[in-house]
């Protein structure tokens, strides 16, 4: 059991070093949480307004600062143990409630992709979430993007529920849906109307996207 608490504990640390408000803040002298229009600490608005080479090391670091510790606590620790959930969710509660800002941190999509490829091959978790993501992006295109990472995030979940053998696992994924859903609602809520739009390639569906504000 202390050993699964101490992995907890690193990967919650390692998860909560924001990267992506760091490395603007120290070498090109901007705070990204100012810059950005919602004002998160991530990595795609490292891309927007820092640019390119900043926004790609952003990315490989909020990637690796979730599948570091998780690889690592796989070399001491069994997947299988119900308590094995807490050091796989630690590094997305970390980066979304990171003490370095307040608990006003992330909204953990890249730190979610390295958690997992942090736990392959013990989990197809990471398979079922890019695919997800791909479909809701190009085949059944939804919009605004916080709507498509909820639903995707569901959709992951409840496709686990049946190819997942490991409760573990399940549990770790569940308390890593509910965080980045409750980090994505409020940029939904705030959207006048929920406006919204579900597009079947490039054939709206459902919703009205376009609707005045």
């Amino acid at each position: 059991m202390i050993m699964y608490l101490f992995w907890t504990a690193v990967s919650f640390f390692s998860g909560s070093v924001m990267y992506s408000y760091l490395i603007p803040k120290i070498f090109y002298k901007k705070d990204i949480t100012r810059l950005s229009k919602d004002g998160n600490p991530g990595c795609s608005n490292v891309f927007e307004c820092i640019g390119i080479p900043c926004g790609a090391l952003c990315l490989v670091l909020e990637i690796a600062k979730g599948a570091l510790p998780v690889w690592l606590a796989l070399q001491y620790v069994s997947p299988d143990h119900i308590m094995f959930a807490g050091v796989m969710s630690a590094p997305v509660l970390g980066h979304a409630f990171s003490p370095m800002l307040r608990r006003k941190g992330g909204k953990a999509i890249a730190t979610t992709f390295g958690t997992f490829i942090g736990l392959y091959p013990h989990s197809v978790v990471l398979f079922l979430l890019a695919i997800f993501m791909v479909i809701f992006s190009t085949l059944i295109r939804i919009n605004p993007h916080s709507l498509r990472v909820m639903v995707s995030y569901c959709a992951t979940l409840i496709v686990s529920l049946f190819v997942e053998p490991r409760v573990s696992v399940l549990t770790g994924a569940a308390i890593i849906t509910a965080v980045v859903i409750y980090k994505h609602f409020g940029d939904f809520i705030r959207r006048e109307k929920h406006i919204y739009a579900v597009y079947f390639f490039s054939l709206r569906i459902l919703g009205q996207e376009n609707a005045h504000r």
